[in-house]
């Protein structure tokens, strides 16, 4: 099944009925300069997500290969439950397999993403797989088996994807909910994995909404709910296009920006010494409906690792994604890539490459 997006940013300005802020003439020009030069000791990673699985070998080795080439040291993807364990008691780990070996081959490191739910496991009133496990400990029983599994290979675990969306924890987000599943697969994989790194599934862009629930405020109620010993960095997906990371004057809603926020919520509860990491982050080309120019896609990118550097605290950035995952200008998913499904380079690689400090032409 395709990794869905969000509108994201454009979709929740919606909600609060501030859709103008979406245009592109707002931005401020100087989004459309040239990345700056200026190289980041900030590690690079790609968010490749499910799609990775249903590549041939060929193409799987030129996606992993062109992420190395561009810098990439992180790959972060879903071992899916819902794939992997369709029926009960029938497991088929192949696909996953295959990821975790070709990916390997190139040095990259793995963030595991467990997460989604088989039909025979899923709360009552979910309709997909993105409906939240009925019981914790079967979900903690297959976390635990993907880190006895992959033990020599993954070390690095993120527990679900944006539970603060309804898209993405059905039939409706809920902290307490959530924190159980962190709490019971967390303490699964360390029995098996003692210096395993646990993150939280990465936070979503949302308002609170009475569905959603935005980043800052579930990430207090995670702390309230008694999640601070369970994660070991926090993980959010910071998206702020059409605007630049570093725009004040969107702090309102670009969560790029927000991360303040977040981070005054974790020196609050003591965590000052765990780190960030923006497990998705990047921007759409194209002709969608919120899609930016392909400079300005470099221009965000290129300004969220300078502010991942001067903040201190953000350690690592995953891209999403590699490569557009089609041809439709006019579909947001197909269009976040840092090169085209053909492999053209998109200024946001030469971006990248300057961020990260390779500072040299394209390599594809």
């Amino acid at each position: 099944m395709r990794r869905l997006r969000l509108p994201l940013v454009c979709a929740l300005l919606l909600t609060i009925g501030s859709l103008s802020a979406c245009a592109p003439k707002p931005v401020p020009t100087t989004t459309t300069s040239a990345p700056p030069a200026a190289c980041s000791s900030v590690g690079l990673g790609i968010a490749g997500g499910a799609p990775l699985n249903w590549l041939s070998q060929a193409d799987l080795d030129t996606e992993l290969s062109a992420m190395k080439n561009a810098g990439t040291t992180w790959l972060r993807f879903d071992i899916d439950w819902s794939a992997v364990e369709p029926t009960k008691g029938q497991q088929n780990w192949a696909a996953t397999d295959r990821v975790v070996d070709r990916a390997r081959l190139q040095g990259l490191s793995l963030v595991g993403i467990v997460t989604y739910t088989p039909v025979w496991a899923r709360v009552a009133g979910a309709t997909d797989t993105h409906g939240y496990p009925a019981d914790t400990a079967t979900f903690a029983k297959f976390a635990q088996q993907a880190a006895q599994r992959y033990s020599t290979r993954i070390s690095t675990w993120e527990i679900w994807n944006e539970p603060n969306l309804v898209q993405f924890f059905r039939p409706k987000p809920n902290v307490d909910t959530y924190a159980s599943i962190l709490k019971a697969a967390s303490t699964s994989i360390r029995a098996v994995q003692p210096g395993a790194k646990i993150l939280n599934g990465g936070l979503a862009p949302a308002v609170d909404n009475g569905s959603d629930i935005s980043p800052v405020t579930y990430l207090n109620a995670l702390y309230n709910a008694g999640a601070k010993p369970y994660f070991d960095v926090f993980s959010i997906h910071p998206y702020s296009w059409p605007a630049l990371p570093s725009d004040a004057s969107t702090s309102s809603w670009n969560t790029f920006y927000r991360i303040r926020l977040m981070r005054d919520i974790m020196v609050k509860n003591g965590d000052t010494g765990k780190k960030v990491w923006a497990t998705e982050f990047g921007a759409p080309t194209g002709s969608g409906a919120t899609a930016v120019t392909p400079q300005l896609q470099a221009s965000i990118i290129s300004d969220g690792f300078a502010q991942a550097q001067a903040l201190g605290y953000i350690e690592r950035i995953f891209i999403y994604s590699m490569r557009d995952r089609g041809t439709n200008s006019r579909d947001i998913e197909q269009n976040f890539g840092l090169v085209t499904i053909n492999y053209t380079p998109k200024p946001a690689l030469d971006a990248v490459k300057k961020a990260i400090g390779g500072c040299s032409a394209p390599k594809i």
